[in-house]
């Protein structure tokens, strides 16, 4: 009897977290960027990031990305990050938002990034996907490209622009290279 209801007990424990993770996995879709962060050879290019969404009208929606420097301060001056800077209202942000997305500039190399999308907070439809670089003074590069949220599983490259223009000590190519998202 102590062995029936004890397995009973557990049974029932083990559906109650099934249920939980289950729907609790209904709200952590993901979105996953992998590119390669090129070392420079004729400068040292501050690296500062940030990667955001924007519904197709150019309104903003989401940042999901930020390294600990633009994070802290550093989207005050108005030549690092320009573009996000401009429209995404980083002084309002709330901590949890702020912990959510703030993190160490990547290092040089391949760079895989598994990013968070909150079914509440990125419904399904068409966005526009941007990662911000900064290289040197008012130098950025700014990569975009089109992204389908959806129950599907999605996958894309981004093109560059540069902000103002391309830096004329960046000989070597783009500071990203390669760049691939795949939405899962």
């Amino acid at each position: 009897m102590k062995k029936e209801r004890a397995l009973l007990v557990k049974t029932t424990l083990i559906v109650i977290f099934c249920i939980i993770s289950g729907f609790s996995n209904l709200n952590a879709r993901k979105l996953e960027i992998i590119f390669q962060l090129n070392q420079m050879e004729n400068f040292v290019p501050s690296n500062q990031l940030v990667i955001w969404l924007e519904r197709p009208d150019s309104s903003f929606v989401k940042t999901l990305f930020i390294s600990e420097y633009l994070a802290y301060g550093g989207y005050n001056l108005p030549e690092i990050c320009s573009n996000w800077s401009i429209k995404s209202n980083w002084e309002e942000t709330t901590a949890k938002e702020f912990d959510a997305v703030t993190s160490a500039t990547p290092p040089i190399g391949v760079v895989k990034m598994k990013l968070k999308c909150p079914v509440n907070q990125v419904p399904d439809g068409k966005y526009n996907l941007f990662i911000e670089v900064h290289l040197a003074d008012e130098y950025n590069e700014l990569y975009s490209g089109e992204l389908i949220v959806s129950k599907k599983k999605y996958q894309t490259g981004l093109k560059v622009s540069y902000r103002p223009d391309k830096y004329s000590k960046n000989s070597t190519g783009d500071l990203l290279s390669d760049v691939m998202v795949n939405w899962k």
